[in-house]
C-alpha cells in the first residue's frame, strides 16, 4: 500500500449522525490529490431539522439542501469513488460514524472500510495545543481552508497525512501507521457484529471512558450544558476536575469559541494563554471546543473493541424472522418480501417496546423501519439484517434476486 487513499469529510444537520448534509471527499494517487467528490446531501425523515449550533458551523441550511440529493441516490456514487481504498479522516471515527449511519437510516448494508485516523496520527507525532484540523495543519504548513466546508476538509485531512508521512519519511500508509504506532481500523464487520451482539446481551454496561485519568478544566460559558454538569461527565468516566489551570490539567475545555473559530491566530482569554504557554514548556495539555468535548464523551473506539474481543461470540435471531422468510415473495417483489420478513409480528413500535436484538426500548420517535421491526436504531437494525441473512443461509430459504434498483437495500 503506497500514498494512495481516499480523504473523506461530512457534515451533519444536528446531533443525529443519520443527518448527513454534505460530503466532500479526495482521491490521491503516489501522493498527490487526482480527483475530488463533493455534493450536499437532503437529509432522512426524522433526522432533517438543522439545529443552529450545526448551522453556525458549516452555514448550511434546510434551504440549501432542498433540491439535494437524497442518501439512496448519491451513496452508488460515493461508494464508487471510494472503491476499495482505504479511507482517511481528521476524527475518522465520526465521519465514518455518520457513513454508516446514514446508511442504516435507509436500511442500506454498511460497507467495510480500512479507515486510517489523521487525528490520532497527529496527537502521536506532534504537541501541540489542539489538533483539531486546523490547528494540526497550520503547524504543517498546510494552506488555510475553509474549516467546514467538508471538501475543503477532505482535502486538508489529505494533506496532513501527507505532510505527517514525509516527516515520518513514510512512502506509505502502512510505514505511517506503523511508525507512529497508530493501527488502522476497520468499520465493523460481521465478526464485529457477532461479538458486539453477544456483549450486549450478557448486559454489561457500556460506559463511556473518555476522561479516564484526565485533570479537567473549564473556561468560558458551555452552551449544550451547564458546567456543573458538565463536571459530572468527567467524574462518571473516570476522570476529575479543577477550577484553575495549573501544571496538573491535562484537558482545557473552552465555551468561547467552537469548532469553527477555534484556530491559531484569534484572540485568546488569558486562561487559554496560560495553557499555551504551559504547553510550549512541556506540559501534556490539550484545548477542546464545547464540541469536541462532547463528542469525547462517547466511548472510545480502542476500549469497545477491547470489550468485544474479550467476549464471547453469538447470534440472536427471533424465530419468526426465519417463519415470516419462508413465505416466499410477493407478488415477486423484493421489496415488500424484505419488509415483510422482516416486520415484527405484532404492530409496528409505539413507544416503550424493547428492542428485539439488545433490549432497550423503542422510542416513539424512531425511524419507521425500526418501529417497523421493533429495533432501538441504525446499530440494533443492521444487526438483525446481518443475523437474518446467516439464519436464511442456514434453513435453506431462497431470497428473491432483487431488482437493480433494490441492490442497495437488501
Amino acid at each position: 500500500m503506497g500514498l494512495d487513499f481516499v480523504a473523506l469529510d461530512f457534515e451533519t444537520a444536528n446531533r443525529s449522525q443519520s443527518s448527513a448534509c454534505a460530503v466532500g471527499a479526495v482521491r490521491v494517487r503516489d501522493g498527490q490529490i487526482v480527483e475530488e467528490f463533493q455534493s450536499l446531501i437532503r437529509p432522512p425523515e426524522d433526522h432533517d431539522e438543522f439545529e443552529p449550533g450545526n448551522v453556525r458551523v458549516h452555514g448550511i441550511t434546510s434551504s440549501h439542501v432542498a433540491q439535494a440529493p437524497q442518501w439512496p441516490e448519491l451513496y452508488p456514487r460515493l461508494r464508487e469513488f471510494i472503491g476499495d481504498d482505504v479511507v482517511v479522516g481528521h476524527n475518522a471515527a465520526f465521519d465514518t460514524s455518520v457513513l454508516l449511519n446514514t446508511c442504516g437510516a435507509y436500511d442500506i448494508d454498511w460497507p467495510t472500510l480500512d479507515v486510517v485516523c489523521t487525528l490520532r496520527l497527529a496527537r502521536a507525532a506532534l504537541h501541540l495545543p489542539s489538533y483539531s484540523l486546523p490547528w494540526v495543519a497550520a503547524h504543517l504548513d498546510v494552506p488555510a481552508f475553509d474549516h467546514h466546508d467538508p471538501l475543503a476538509d477532505a482535502r486538508a485531512s489529505a494533506l496532513v497525512l501527507l505532510a505527517l508521512a514525509a516527516a515520518a519519511y513514510a512512502s506509505s500508509i502502512d510505514e505511517l501507521t506503523e511508525r507512529l504506532a497508530v493501527p488502522s481500523t476497520m468499520t465493523w464487520t460481521e465478526h464485529d457484529d457477532q461479538l458486539f451482539a453477544a456483549l450486549t446481551a450478557e448486559g454489561d454496561a457500556i460506559v463511556g471512558t473518555g476522561f479516564a485519568g484526565e485533570v479537567v478544566c473549564f473556561t468560558g460559558a458551555l452552551k449544550l450544558m451547564v458546567r456543573n454538569r458538565a463536571r459530572e461527565f468527567v467524574v462518571e468516566q473516570g476522570g476529575t476536575w479543577q477550577d484553575g489551570v495549573t501544571r496538573t490539567t491535562t484537558i482545557l475545555v473552552t465555551g468561547d469559541f467552537d469548532d469553527r473559530t477555534f484556530r491559531p491566530g484569534a484572540a485568546f482569554t488569558s486562561k487559554l494563554a496560560k495553557a499555551f504557554t504551559q504547553i510550549e514548556n512541556g506540559q501534556r495539555l490539550e484545548v477542546l471546543t464545547e464540541e469536541a468535548f462532547v463528542t469525547r464523551m462517547s466511548i472510545g473506539e480502542e476500549e469497545l473493541r477491547a470489550k468485544i474481543s474479550a467476549s464471547g461470540g453469538r447470534t440472536k435471531v427471533p424465530d419468526w424472522i426465519v417463519a415470516q422468510a419462508g413465505i416466499g415473495p410477493v407478488g415477486g417483489d423484493f421489496w415488500a418480501w424484505y419488509r415483510a420478513a422482516l416486520a415484527h409480528p405484532a404492530s409496528p413500535a409505539t413507544g416503550g417496546e424493547l428492542c428485539v436484538w439488545c433490549g432497550t426500548p423503542v422510542s416513539a420517535k424512531a425511524h419507521w423501519i425500526h418501529r417497523e421491526r421493533h429495533v432501538c436504531g441504525v446499530h440494533c437494525n443492521e444487526r438483525l439484517k446481518r443475523g437474518a441473512r446467516r439464519a436464511w443461509d442456514r434453513s435453506g430459504i431462497v431470497v428473491p434476486l432483487p431488482s437493480q434498483e433494490d441492490r442497495g437495500w437488501n
